[in-house]
């Protein structure tokens, strides 16, 4: 049957136009929720390592990266994890919340805070550059809007002693 109006391929029209963007916003979304999703794991691994430093009360480099590299599911070839010890202030001169990096290494007997006392601080660092999703290392697929990796990074800081 023939309509007389001419609106019989309006609907194959849209869908032709509309169909090829919803499939590249689909990529889109998929490709920043799997960055997103590296990133939280990214910053679990930094939680994980500080985590181990208050649980034993001790710096142990070593330990602390395996402990890092355990709580994710990102292999672990693909990330780093960098420890790091130093003496430090809780709180700014203000008196606000704030840890402020006195000298490196454990606290001495000379070390001195303008509020507080000194103390062991241990921070963990995680970097892990992420190849956006189906283009990865292969670049299979390139589209423009978005680079074709992410550096991301996490930090995580508490104090031990």
């Amino acid at each position: 049957m023939i309509e007389k109006d001419g609106i019989a391929g309006a609907a194959l029209v849209e869908f032709t136009i509309f169909a090829p963007m919803l499939a590249i916003m689909s990529i889109y979304t998929m490709d920043f929720g799997l960055v997103f999703y590296k990133k939280l794991e990214l910053q679990n691994a930094a939680q994980a390592g500080v985590q181990w430093a208050i649980a034993n009360r001790v710096y142990n480099g070593s330990s602390i990266i395996t402990a890092a590299q355990n709580a994710t599911k990102l292999p672990a070839g693909d990330f780093s994890v960098t420890p790091s010890q130093f003496c430090g202030c809780s709180e700014d001169s203000g008196g606000n919340p704030k840890v402020t990096q006195l000298s490196g290494g454990s606290c001495t007997a000379s070390s001195t805070c303008t509020n507080g006392v000194p103390g062991t601080y241990v921070s963990v660092s995680a970097t892990f550059t992420a190849a956006a999703g189906f283009h990865g290392n292969n670049n299979l697929i390139k589209y423009g809007l978005v680079p074709s990796s992410y550096s991301l990074t996490a930090k995580s800081t508490a104090r031990i002693q």
